[in-house]
């Protein structure tokens, strides 16, 4: 790809696709925004207060007469608890703001290890005081190797300095990290620790934490 518009939308929507098609087999229900102004997801899952762990609707077995006189069995979903049968499920929300990067060759290493840097734009702006919105930036290496990394932007502060004025108001400050197949950052930052990166990988867990911004009632 040549780095034009177009070829940055086709990657950040690939990004996208990946993306919510790992959320959705960790159970999550995905929307996608209609017209995409702030976030590219909302995700949400059932939780019941009363387990105090993640599960889905009831499904019982139900009897009735048809229109015939004839006694029928079939499905229905409850508002209850798979488990508990009690009315407590409850739907955890999350805001989901999505960064691709399909990265640059660049030289090997002394072992003949690939290499490839790849950039993104924390986009702070988007934390608005709400801790119910995740950054997950994907890191493309080809079709068969892509890795997730999964954090809340003010954790951008644990890799790069949030006191430059351009993170707030535009998309140049950047963070470039050199990287391999498997995702590790190579980087060795004088100031940052980049070895963030590392608890970010994957980190689809931190999407499941009941946090304060979590009130049903």
């Amino acid at each position: 790809m040549n780095g034009s518009d177009t070829d940055k939308r086709v990657i950040g929507l690939y990004g996208e696709m990946r993306l919510a098609m790992e959320l959705h087999k960790r159970g999550w229900q995905v929307y996608s925004a209609y017209i995409d102004e702030k976030y590219d997801f909302v995700i949400l899952k059932s939780y019941c207060e009363n387990c105090k762990t993640f599960k889905d609707a009831w499904t019982r077995e139900e009897t009735y007469i048809d229109k015939k006189g004839n006694q029928k069995k079939s499905k229905t979903v409850t508002q209850l608890c798979n488990t508990c049968h009690q009315d407590s499920l409850k739907m955890l929300v999350r805001f989901i703001q999505v960064k691709t990067s399909e990265g640059i060759p660049g030289k090997k290493t002394k072992s003949g290890e690939e290499i490839k840097t790849y950039s993104f734009h924390a986009k702070i702006r988007y934390h608005l005081a709400d801790s119910r919105i995740f950054y997950p930036w994907i890191q493309v290496w080809d079709e068969d190797n892509v890795n997730y990394y999964i954090f809340k932007t003010e954790d951008v502060a644990l890799f790069d300095n949030l006191q430059i004025a351009s993170y707030q108001i535009t998309d140049n400050q950047k963070t470039s990290l050199r990287m391999n197949k498997e995702g590790k950052v190579l980087n060795e930052g004088k100031i940052y620790d980049y070895s963030a990166f590392e608890k970010f990988h994957n980190n689809f867990d931190c999407l499941e934490k009941i946090i304060p911004g979590d009130d049903w009632k």
